[in-house]
């Protein structure tokens, strides 16, 4: 009987011990989220963006969130140029395609070269790469920006979100 006792304490004890680890790690987590996004200017966008992203919401500490942020940065930008990838044969946006075309891509290869300088450890340059994403997204803005056909009203929308998405990656990498 005192077997069956010390077996059913020590199963006990192990689940607690798991779940204590695992809320810590999450409020660590959370702590380091809510970092970010009380220094952002669209604060409840960070935060629904960045709890409902697995790697974000996982991450350990604040570089591994930063890296989260840094790919959820680069994922967002790269489905933004398939997009105008894909307006390459449209007739009312053959005039803005190569100018959209060339910011995504370097929207791109800006956050792909972050990451990487986050790799290194050079938060430095990481964060200037990220600055000059923003130079991007107002070229966009101002190719576009009057323009009253359903393509560039869309890629307006998915820009002043990509703004968002850099801002978060800005704050991010300056938390290093």
């Amino acid at each position: 009987m005192t077997s069956s006792s010390n077996c059913f304490f020590f199963v006990s004890l192990v689940v607690l011990l798991l779940f204590f680890l695992g809320s810590t790690l999450t409020m660590a987590s959370t702590k380091d989220i809510d970092s970010i996004c009380n220094s952002v200017g669209n604060k409840n966008f960070c935060q629904q963006t960045l709890t409902a992203y697995p790697p974000a919401v996982s991450a350990t500490n604040i570089a591994k969130l930063v890296k989260a942020t840094l790919d959820l940065g680069m994922t967002e930008a790269k489905k933004r140029a398939g997009f105008v990838a894909g307006l390459e044969k449209e007739p009312t946006f053959k005039k803005y395609f190569k100018m959209c075309n060339e910011s995504y891509t370097s929207i791109v290869l800006n956050f792909r070269s972050a990451r990487l300088e986050i790799e290194d450890n050079d938060s430095e340059t990481a964060s200037y790469d990220i600055a000059v994403s923003y130079d991007d997204t107002n070229i966009v803005k101002d190719t576009i920006g009057k323009n009253t056909d359903k393509a560039s009203k869309s890629l307006m929308e998915m820009t002043l979100v990509m703004e968002d998405f850099i801002n978060i990656a800005f704050v991010a990498v300056d938390k290093i």
